[in-house]
């Protein structure tokens, strides 16, 4: 009766003892956890990417720094811990709850070999212990014997525990940003229409254009060589040190060039004189200009306003010559360029940027906002004609013309110094030059001082730190997290399918002489031990034995007791009796 209630009892464990970590509310646990990470991960990435980071950390500027790296940010040192260790010790727990399951799952494997109905080889079954192989391997022979369950898991710890965890230090950064806030800001000058005038100097603005536009110079203050802006100011504290934008009027012109190709070229009425007259675009010209002595280059400039409303009012004109002997005018290669004007002045917002080493910004990016307002300037004709009014005589350049197109003419030359009088180089030139004098021009002289500021309202993106979380590594620990996901639903299942001879854990050498109790083993280990020349190395001798190596081996339940018992196989049954000598007669069966 007894008997038959131990076999009832072994039945109803159809799967053999089970680690506490293989059960299902450990298991399940696991895949409770990984889902939670997975959920986080992916949550902080989409708030980072959507927020500039997920959240704000505290930063300031290390004031004993110098030059470039001035504007690093220091983070306190046991905040930097807190987003590089906090993950990488979280993924370490958890590679080392996996660790435990692979570990349980590799212990089991040679008891999950001995319950298969048709046995198995010995170094599948017998001699197997995955205990005593590192897991740095153990993945390697677990494949090998086809043991696939428990080669992918031990991988997947190895990755989790020395690939996840450090990279998991990585998940996060911190990086500098600039958060908008609204700022309060004040206008202290003003357009004025009748500031650019005959009494204006052109010097320095044409002196600025040749440094910019020649020499790389940096713009001056609320311009780009394109357009002049209204400038702004606010606190001091905040516009020398963030990046701000503002509500501004940009004001800008701009010359709309063609090579003239049908013109008429003739001497003039005075000696060493000759005169260009054509049509462009409904305009009638003409220029008249000396040449011969010793000129060998001409780039002369005129403005004629004698153009109608349809014709855009002005020309500009620009006859590019070589001289020549051998011709009757003395020039060669002519080129004449007709550019009818325009001016624009637009609202919008302006970007204004720090300028290192000064009070004022400089102008980053402008976005028109507001419609373009074409109407020219009350004095254009004013200024149109007092551009080309300068002229400097410099004895060591082999021309002489005005100085704006001295710019454009040394412009050109170090854009395409073999040929600079390239009419296609010109055409890209001269407008070139002509924008930015009349962007200099409003800058310089366009804008008067108001008796009390206009304010306004615009925003400043102050210096933060953001904490973010770094894209290709979350796509790592998210395959990762995935993949483990899969893997423990696998093995539960698995679990299933895989029923192992154990009744409890194999700890101890009590528990282990239980497991071997009445097994043929022990009959065969006693013979081993009583060989000529016995070292010791149980294993090491039962791996040359034809008793252990020539068999598959099995458990067969004792129908008495309830219990396993494991034996040798042979033409497919399990041929030991179950009432083999017990241990203590297997001494005297060794002699």
């Amino acid at each position: 009766m007894t008997g038959q209630v131990q076999v009832q009892e072994a039945a109803h464990r159809p799967y053999g003892w089970l680690a506490s970590c293989l059960r299902w509310p450990s298991l399940f646990l696991f895949a409770f956890l990984d889902i939670v990470l997975v959920a986080v991960v992916v949550a902080l990435y989409v708030v980072s990417d959507r927020n500039t980071g997920f959240v704000t950390v505290p930063s300031g500027i290390n004031s004993t720094r110098s030059g470039r790296d001035s504007d690093i940010f220091d983070i306190p040192w046991d905040l930097g811990v807190l987003w590089t260790a906090l993950p990488s010790f979280t993924f370490a727990l958890f590679g080392a709850y996996w660790a435990w399951i692979a570990h349980s799952l590799a212990e089991r494997q040679p008891y999950v070999e001995l319950r298969k109905d048709a046995g198995s080889d010995a170094r599948r079954a017998v001699l197997l212990d995955y205990r005593v192989v590192g897991s740095v391997w153990r993945w390697w022979g677990a494949l090998r014997m086809s043991h696939y369950t428990v080669g992918t898991t031990t991988l997947l710890s190895i990755a989790l525990t020395y690939l996840i965890a450090p990279l998991a230090a990585r998940l996060f950064a911190a990086q500098p940003v600039a958060a908008p806030h609204e700022v309060p800001i004040f206008y202290n000058e003003t357009y004025n229409l009748q500031s650019i005038n005959a009494t204006s100097d052109w010097r320095p603005v044409l002196n600025v254009v040749s440094a910019t536009l020649l020499y790389g110079g940096r713009n001056i203050p609320w311009t780009t060589n394109e357009r002049a802006f209204r400038p702004f100011g606010a606190d001091a504290s905040i516009i020398s040190t963030s990046k701000m934008e503002g509500k501004t009027t940009a004001y800008s012109a701009y010359l709309n060039c063609e090579l003239i190709k049908d013109y008429t070229l003739t001497t003039g009425d005075k000696a060493g004189e000759v005169e260009i007259s054509g049509t462009d675009r409904g305009c009638d010209f003409t220029q008249s200009f000396g040449v011969g002595g010793t000129q060998e280059i001409y780039l002369t400039s005129t403005v004629e306003f004698g153009c109608s409303a349809q014709a855009f009012f002005s020309r500009f004109l620009f006859t590019a010559a070589k001289q020549s002997p051998t011709s009757s005018t003395n020039i060669t290669d002519i080129s004449v360029i007709s550019c009818a004007t325009g001016y624009r002045q637009v609202e919008g917002m302006v970007t204004v940027s720090p300028t290192p080493g000064s009070d004022t910004p400089s102008v980053e990016s402008f976005v028109e906002t507001g419609e373009r307002d074409t109407t020219r300037p009350t004095l254009w004709r004013v200024f149109e004609s007092a551009i080309l009014g300068l002229v400097t005589i410099n004895p060591q350049a082999k021309w002489s013309t005005t100085d704006m197109a001295n710019v454009i003419l040394y412009s050109a030359q170090r854009a395409q110094p073999s040929n600079f009088l390239d009419p296609d180089l010109l055409l890209e030139t001269i407008p070139r030059v002509f924008t930015s004098v009349y962007a200099n021009t409003v800058a310089i002289h366009g804008f008067d001082p108001l008796s009390e500021n206009e304010t306004s309202t615009g925003t400043a993106f102050i210096p933060i730190t953001r904490l973010f979380v770094v894209p290709w590594v979350a796509y790592v620990i998210l395959a990762f997290l995935a993949t483990t996901l899969g893997t423990v639903v696998f093995v539960f299942f698995r679990l299933q399918r895989t029923p192992s001879i154990l009744t409890e854990e194999p700890q101890g050498l009590l528990s282990m002489a239980a497991i071997l109790d009445r097994s043929e083993l022990l009959y065969i280990a006693s013979h081993m031990r009583q060989e000529i020349g016995f070292d010791g190395g149980i294993w090491e001798r039962g791996k040359t034995r034809s008793d252990v190596m020539d068999r598959k081996w099995r458990a067969e339940m004792n129908p008495e007791t309830g219990s396993w018992v494991i034996m040798a196989v042979r033409e497919g049954m399990a041929q030991v009796p179950l009432n083999h000598p017990p241990p203590d007669q297997y001494w005297q069966a060794g002699q």
